[in-house]
């Protein structure tokens, strides 16, 4: 769950003979939060981000937890501060668990570490991993050499539920960040807020 003080709203259909074509952002990407200070809950995770967003000093990173903790909204909301209109070209975001073998890091995590982007001092390029306790022995093998090739140019944040499932020589190359579950009041707390944003209850008022 997270919170975002500028939501993102699609444009308005052009016409009604548009409305048909009419796209509607869902509300989990519509409230995503593009800063970390406002992802809900685990302030201890939430903290240290900010420190990093901060200083602009990114570690490799591996964010472990339950899901749907923030994770991934939590390296993506780093990942635009400390890149802003560069974060399209500088950042790729892989599912483990669909693209978790050695081809994929042999290919696409390659090619993307080898791409040059213009980036502004002290920045670089971000391989988000989500679901990183999936990849298999050798992928993560591949990968640790990956990141020792290409660490000066590229940083690598793998999101996993278990953090002991990935290997002992990448565990060492990376700060540990810890995500726990959400409460039921931080929970409902947020998802007030996206009723009240999007008007729900007094639609729901005038409908009855």
């Amino acid at each position: 769950m997270a919170s975002s003080s500028a939501p993102q709203h699609s444009s308005p259909p052009p016409s009604s003979s548009s409305s048909s074509t009419y796209y509607e952002i869902p509300w989990v990407e519509k409230y995503r939060p593009t800063k970390v200070a406002d992802v809900v809950g685990n302030t201890d995770a939430v903290s240290r981000l900010q420190v990093i967003a901060r200083d602009g000093n990114m570690p490799n990173i591996i964010l472990s937890g339950p899901p749907g903790t923030g994770k991934t909204t939590s390296i993506l909301a780093l990942a635009h501060e400390l890149l802003g209109p560069h974060c399209r070209e500088a950042v790729l975001e892989l599912n483990a668990s669909d693209d978790r073998g050695i081809d994929v890091v042999r290919n696409r995590i390659k090619m993307f570490a080898q791409k040059k982007v213009t980036l502004p001092p002290g920045r670089h390029k971000l391989i988000i991993l989500d679901e990183a306790d999936s990849m298999t022995s050798g992928a993560q093998q591949a990968l640790r050499r990956t990141m020792e090739i290409y660490s000066n140019t590229t940083r690598f944040a793998l999101a996993c539920n278990t953090s002991s499932k990935i290997i002992e020589p990448i565990q060492s190359r990376c700060a540990l960040v810890r995500f726990s579950r959400l409460s039921d009041q931080e929970i409902l707390s947020r998802l007030l807020t996206v009723l009240e944003a999007e008007k729900v209850m007094e639609r729901f008022c005038i409908g009855t």
